[in-house]
Parts: structure tokens; C-alpha cells; sequence
């Protein structure tokens, strides 16, 4: 693709599109009897970002048709009160809550492996219990991180706009995190695309050299414009996950302006993966719905 002419994936297209079908489905699945699916979420934390993330998806529940209920840091005040909270209502397949998303980071002094070993893998819409990633590894994920899924779902869709197959390419993931990094390699090598993940471990000459090379080129390290643009392989796919608070204003991994004339589809921040996110957490809360009540997926 000529220069200057890189297409941008907005997550909010996708979102919208996946909305529709997920608020059609909750429809018929009322209209037959079945209860609506229920999502709880946790915050014993005071942290601004995890406030606006369960704000996002109270909106998006109310869209939908979901039932949401917040239980906030004013009600959790110790690492007893969240586990006794997901006791209460973690493995109850026949009750109200069908998704349970517990808000990280927990605050200091909460353990949060003692803490996901309450929640009930079935109802884990963050895709964050060990149970959920290990299926992931076994190649049989049911519930992914969403960051993740956006990413996923992002690339497949620059896929199709352009025609190609994704068997085949070489993919280069710059951040090795267990809820983007990770999981977004094992699903990615599902598809056979050949895929890299950067660390902190890799020099900064390997790191452009391997960056020229991908086809899909993926940022979520979480430093701002640590991937340059002129790195870029003409014709790329370019997913920025990287969402840095920088004088008031959200950055990304990749230098976008110098990334656009070369890459063929590129995620602008914010705009990109962020507003596909949330959409992900309740695409896994309907696979979460039908795993418990024995609904092919």
C-alpha cells in the first residue's frame, strides 16, 4: 500500500457491530424464559483508572440489557471482606451474577493469587484466573483477557478488510505482560502466524531489527513511544495497546504520525483498542452465560 494511506482501526466500529449481536442474543435469550446475564464487579481499590473501567461497563450493561451491581472500596476495606464477597457469590451458576470482575491492581497488602483462588473460573470475565489462562495454553481458551481479545479481534479484522490470511505472517508483540503479551502470542500461534515477544531482556538493535520484520506489529509495554515509526515495515498491521497518561493527554508505544505512512492499518490512541475493550469483557461474560447454563457456545 502506497504511503500516507494507512487505515485506522477504531475500536468503536468493531464494538458496535459485536453490541448488536450481543444485545440481540440477550433478547431472545429473555424472551425464551432465560434469566438476563448478570455481571458483579469488585473494587477495593481507590484507583481512578479501575473506577472509570467498572463506569464504562455499568454504561455498556445498561446497553446491553445486563444486569450490573458495583461493590466499591467503601464496602472492602480488607483482603477478608473481597474474598468473603466472592464466597458469597463465586460458583453460583443458578444465581444472579454469571460474570464476577474483580478490579486490579488490589491494593497494598491484598494477595491477589489468595484472592482468585475464590473466584470461580467459570464467572471469570477478566480472563485473569489461572484456570483461564491455562486453557489459553491448551489451545481451548473460553474466557480471554479483553485487552487482549481487542488486539485479537483487531487484527482478524485488518485481515479480512485487506483479504489476506493470517497463516503465515510473522507477528512482533513488544511487552510480554500475562493479560496482553502472553495470551495474545498463544492465540496468534493458533492461527500459525509466526510470532516474536519482546522484554525488557531484548537490546534496542534487536528491537528495531525486529520490528522492521513483523507484519503485525504489536505495542503494549507501556512506554511511550518506545517503537519509532520509521521502524515500521511498509504495508504492516499496527496495533498500539499502550495507553500512557503523558501531560494530560494518552500516548502510545508507537510513534503514530511516522507509523501511519508506512503501516497499511494502524490503531490510533485513544480511540483504537481502548473503546473495543470493555466490549470484550461482556462478549466473555455471554461465553461465561452459556458455559454455566450448558449453551453451545
Amino acid at each position: 500500500m502506497p504511503l500516507n494511506q494507512a487505515r485506522l482501526l477504531e475500536g468503536k466500529v468493531l464494538a458496535q457491530k459485536i453490541q448488536e449481536r450481543i444485545k440481540t442474543e440477550i433478547e431472545t435469550l429473555t424472551s425464551q424464559g432465560a434469566p438476563r446475564p448478570g455481571l458483579l464487579a469488585l473494587q477495593a481499590s481507590e484507583d481512578p483508572a479501575s473506577g472509570w473501567y467498572i463506569g464504562q461497563q455499568e454504561k455498556l450493561a445498561a446497553k446491553l440489557g445486563i444486569y450490573f451491581e458495583r461493590i466499591g472500596s467503601e464496602k472492602i476495606r480488607e483482603a477478608g471482606d473481597l474474598i468473603q464477597n466472592l464466597k458469597q457469590h463465586s460458583g453460583k451458576h443458578d444465581g444472579k451474577f454469571h460474570g464476577i470482575f474483580v478490579a486490579m491492581p488490589l491494593p497494598k497488602g491484598f494477595d491477589a493469587d489468595r484472592v482468585l483462588q475464590h473466584l470461580d473460573e467459570k464467572q471469570d470475565v477478566e480472563g485473569i484466573h489461572p484456570a483461564s489462562l491455562g486453557l489459553i495454553v491448551l489451545r481451548r481458551a473460553r474466557l480471554i483477557p479483553p485487552t487482549a481479545y481487542a488486539a485479537l479481534n483487531l487484527i482478524e479484522w485488518a485481515a479480512r478488510e485487506s483479504g489476506t490470511e493470517l497463516r503465515g505472517r510473522k507477528a512482533v508483540i513488544v511487552g510480554q505482560s500475562a493479560i496482553v503479551g502472553r495470551p495474545l502470542q498463544m492465540l496468534l500461534g493458533e492461527r500459525r502466524v509466526t510470532t516474536l515477544v519482546c522484554n525488557t531482556g531484548t537490546s534496542a538493535s534487536d528491537l528495531q531489527r525486529l520490528v522492521a520484520e513483523g507484519d503485525i506489529v504489536v505495542g503494549c509495554a507501556g512506554q511511550p513511544g518506545l517503537i519509532k515509526g520509521s521502524w515500521i515495515r511498509e504495508g504492516a498491521v499496527v496495533i498500539d495497546v499502550g495507553t500512557t497518561d503523558v501531560g494530560g493527554k494518552l500516548a502510545g508505544d508507537i510513534e503514530f504520525e511516522e507509523a501511519a505512512k508506512r503501516a497499511s492499518f494502524i490503531t490510533p490512541v485513544p480511540g483504537g483498542v481502548g473503546p473495543l475493550t470493555v466490549t470484550m469483557l461482556m462478549q466473555n461474560l455471554m461465553h461465561a452465560y452459556k458455559w454455566q447454563r450448558g449453551i453451545p457456545a
